[in-house]
């Protein structure tokens, strides 16, 4: 499993840029969403490349766990 890293840069000016590392799909939004309601107003959101991966690793564990298939 890979390491979730939350990474937060401050500037002069108060603007902070958050970096989400290690999440996929849209579980980077769940993590930070209490974190982006405290700071304030979100005004640029990018989506890096693990944002457009599936959890295919817990959707099979689901569907073994559910089903008497093996995969």
């Amino acid at each position: 499993m890979p390491q979730k890293t939350l990474r937060f840069k401050i500037h002069q000016d108060g603007r902070v840029e958050e970096t989400v590392e290690g999440f996929t799909g849209n579980s980077c939004n769940d993590a930070t969403r209490n974190l982006e309601e405290a700071l304030g107003k979100v005004t640029v959101k990018n989506k890096t490349s693990d944002a457009f991966l599936s959890n295919q690793n817990e959707k099979l564990k689901q569907f073994n766990h559910e089903s008497n298939v093996t995969l």
